[in-house]
């Protein structure tokens, strides 16, 4: 796959989760939105080029992390 993979925290019902970009599940569920953020930036590291977004629940992003570059534009470089 060439491109960032995706990692979103959201807010839910029970607390907040950790979905990845194309899966139709999410990756886990924490209480807590600093617990989901640090698990969304484990996943992110280790799964390079990536990006982490926290979306505040009414679907605009409120913040956002790059990991690794992304091959796409260092071919267009």
């Amino acid at each position: 796959m060439l491109g960032r993979h995706v990692y979103r925290v959201h807010p839910t019902e029970q607390g907040w989760t950790v979905t990845k970009e194309g899966e139709d599940h999410p990756r886990s569920g924490f209480p807590g939105r600093e617990e989901a953020i640090a698990e969304a930036v484990r996943l992110a590291e280790s799964d390079e080029p990536a990006k982490v977004t926290v979306d505040n629940g009414d679907g605009t992003i409120a913040e956002e992390w790059l990991f690794g570059s992304d091959p796409v534009t260092e071919l267009g470089a």
